[in-house]
């Protein structure tokens, strides 16, 4: 297991890979993490509509969920709401703070990229029957009239629980650990019901290619509130947190400060 400051020392070292990769690069792995996303909630959708029970239902689709940040996290492709918290670069001014926009922006994009093709994909195949594009039309109408305010808090409590599991599965150093370390956090923010941008991107795309009763300016203001709410959330909460932490562990003890940078 790794330790905290080791934990903070990958992030950096993350942040700095992502924004020195080709634009191309960054997009189609943007584009892969939204589909992989989206797989996942195929999955929640198929047990929430099929399970005799709605709460076990419910229960059942948010345990299958994390199928798809776990795809994320081994293979290395670039999501939204967890590259937020690689924003600790730029705190650490190992990284410029415009070149880490840049970067956030591509992916946030490419990732709305990846949820519309699965948007497609998905309805194109016949895979969500009337009974699960009810769930969806239901969770979508939801999601677009939603108070601003709520909207805003419920995003940023999201990308907390995501980015705090995201920091607990690269705590583990074998492939089993990080998808333990992983999936439960994802399973209670799928529970939680809480606004996460890149899987709110599927849902309302499905919602909208499908006939749902909501409006363009509806899923816009959802996708803005969302993703400032997640940037706080990951970006400026969780990242902010754990570099003044990790700047007191450091002071408190240099000599493993000094022994990890070497």
């Amino acid at each position: 297991m790794k330790s905290f400051i080791e934990i903070v020392d990958y992030i950096v070292a993350a942040g700095k890979s992502k924004v020195e990769k080709k634009s191309r690069a960054l997009i189609l792995q943007g584009i892969l993490a939204g589909m992989f996303i989206a797989m996942g909630a195929i999955g929640y959708f198929k047990l929430a509509a099929y399970t005799a029970d709605p709460g076990l239902g419910k229960f059942l689709g948010a345990l299958i969920f994390p199928t798809g940040i776990i795809a994320i996290l081994l293979l290395g492709v670039e999501l939204f709401t967890s590259d937020c918290m690689a924003i600790l670069s730029v705190y650490k001014k190992e990284v410029q703070l415009d070149r880490f926009m840049k970067m956030l922006v591509t992916v946030v994009i490419a990732n709305l990229v990846g949820a519309i093709i699965m948007a497609l994909l998905s309805t194109g195949a016949g895979i969500f029957s009337h009974k699960m594009l009810e769930i969806v039309f239901k969770s979508a109408v939801a999601k677009t009239t939603m108070p601003i305010g709520r909207m805003f808090i419920s995003a940023v409590l999201c990308n907390i629980i995501v980015c705090s599991g995201v920091m607990m599965a690269y705590s583990a150093k074998t492939v089993i650990g990080k998808i333990f370390a992983i999936w439960f956090p994802i399973a209670l923010f799928v529970l939680s019901g809480t606004e996460h941008i890149v899987a709110n991107m599927f849902y309302l795309m499905m919602a909208f290619v499908n006939g749902a009763e909501v409006t363009v300016s509806g899923i816009l203001t959802s996708f803005g509130v969302v993703t400032v709410g997640n940037f706080i959330g990951g970006g400026i909460l969780v990242a902010g947190v754990n570099y003044f932490m990790d700047q007191d562990l450091r002071v408190a003890s240099p000599a493993l400060s000094s022994k990890k940078a070497s």
